[in-house]
């Protein structure tokens, strides 16, 4: 026997822009259960319309949208990007810049399984390049922009926020170069010429409803 409240479920969980629009109140609820009825095979237009009702009625978790209406938003121009390949030495020089940094959050340091990725403004990175030989220098990125969103703890909770950023740029037509995501923080790198309408696509987000 077909279950179509889980069907319903599911099909919402796995689509977080629905999920979004849904708890904001600005999707057509029969329109979108006839669309999860093609799609998953369902025949009951009313059990499907129950279903999604009971979803969106069901006490659920801060949506994207909702977090972002609470977060920061920051942006900085005339930064770069620098990875180095992974070792005990360069580790030892990346700590050693770091410790003698006159700001602890100047730079973002993201340890990967072969790499160390650092981001900064330009002359900060290029004091970390001035260290090493180009063999060990994987890829150097100068002149891009920066987009910083400072989220609140919820994003933890938060199923699709990413997706969602990131939806948000790609729709407006704009190529993330780099993106780091950890904790409260969202770091967006873009071409340098993206930055200003970037910045205008995510805050216009933010104070649209």
């Amino acid at each position: 026997m077909v279950n179509t409240a889980e069907i319903v479920r599911k099909y919402i969980n796995e689509n977080p822009d629905i999920k979004d629009y849904l708890n904001n109140g600005i999707i057509n609820i029969s329109a979108l259960a006839r669309e999860i009825m093609v799609d998953a095979g369902i025949d009951d237009i009313d059990a499907a319309m129950a279903a999604i009702k009971r979803y969106r009625d069901d006490k659920l978790p801060s949506s994207s949208s909702q977090i972002l209406d609470k977060s920061n938003l920051e942006m900085a121009s005339n930064i770069s990007l620098i990875v180095i390949k992974k070792s005990y030495d360069s580790l030892k020089i990346i700590t050693g810049i770091i410790g003698n940094l006159k700001k602890l959050n100047s730079v973002h340091l993201v340890e990967t399984t072969n790499s160390f990725s650092l981001v900064g403004d330009n002359s900060t990175i290029e004091g970390f390049a001035n260290f090493f030989a180009d063999d060990q220098i994987i890829q150097y990125k100068k002149n891009l922009g920066q987009l910083t969103i400072i989220s609140p703890e919820e994003i933890e909770k938060t199923k699709g926020y990413v997706n969602f950023i990131t939806m948000l740029l790609y729709r407006a037509g704009l190529n993330i170069l780099d993106m780091i995501s950890f904790y409260s923080d969202t770091v967006i790198l873009l071409d340098e010429k993206d930055l200003t309408k970037a910045f205008k696509v995510i805050s216009a987000k933010m104070v649209e409803r």
